[in-house]
């Protein structure tokens, strides 16, 4: 059974891993055991990476080289995984 971590590019696979497993290790146990986010899970993540985004901001508030990594991580789950489409279930 693929995850929902499988989903993902794999260029955005380690931080949101990394990052769940620091901040919500809970969480990142039960999406490595399910297909598909529920949508309140959608919400955590989102919470979790933009919470790190915030850490990660440089001068004039512009990201660092981390930070656009984790905002193009948040964008690619969101991609992958809209709210529409958990909300139908």
């Amino acid at each position: 059974m693929t995850n929902v971590f499988d989903e993902l590019p794999a260029a955005f696979r380690d931080i949101v891993v990394e990052l769940l497993g620091e901040r919500e290790p809970e969480l990142l146990g039960a999406l490595q055991k399910q297909a598909k986010p529920t949508l309140e899970q959608q919400e955590a993540v989102i919470d979790v990476l933009g919470d790190a985004f915030t850490e990660h901001l440089g001068a004039g508030h512009e990201p660092t080289a981390r930070g656009a990594l984790i905002d193009n991580a948040l964008g690619a789950f969101l991609t992958r995984w809209p709210a529409e489409e958990l909300a139908d279930h």
